[in-house]
């Protein structure tokens, strides 16, 4: 329940934050050709709604297995080995999103003392961004490890599918 709380929450605010994007990015469309000046936060404002928009799919993205990979070699592999090889894929992947919270939680605390030029907000609402992208990639690579670890003792890797459904 509390899984398919957290997915759906995602997915929504993933969704809310694309559809923020596309009335931004029309605003600024229809405002350069009809209208005699365009608004100057329209840019900002996209920035902000992308960066959002990804942190709170990237989970949704890991879970799948989704992110873009080179598996040319380990689709040749089965078992035990291939289990083995993305357990280390998985592993390597919560020390990167490890690090990448860690410092983008301290890039958000120097965002205290800044605001952004245009919308006037303040810098580490924007910064903690990376962290929420971390978090949700760590939270769901974790699982994956755990599937991973299933897969390594059975040695039936099958990763055809969402190994965390």
């Amino acid at each position: 329940m509390l899984k398919k709380s957290l997915e759906r929450f995602l997915e929504w605010t993933s969704s809310l934050f694309f559809a923020g994007l596309i009335v931004v990015v029309l605003l600024q469309v229809f405002a350069r050709m009809f209208l005699p000046r365009a608004p100057h936060w329209t840019e900002e404002a996209s920035r902000f709604l992308m960066l959002y928009m990804v942190a709170f799919a990237a989970g949704l993205a890991a879970k799948e297995r989704a992110y873009v990979n080179v598996d040319v070699f380990i689709n040749f592999i089965r078992g035990r080995p291939r289990a083995l090889i993305q357990l280390f894929i998985d592993v390597t992947i919560v020390v990167l999103m490890a690090a990448t919270a860690w410092y983008g939680w301290k890039n958000a605390a120097i965002g205290r003392i800044q605001t952004s030029a245009s919308l006037g907000i303040p810098m580490h609402l924007i910064f903690s961004s990376m962290v929420l992208h971390a978090g949700s990639v760590l939270l769901y690579t974790i699982a994956l490890i755990l599937e991973d670890f299933r897969a390594l003792v059975t040695g039936e890797a099958d990763y055809g599918n969402s190994a965390v459904s």
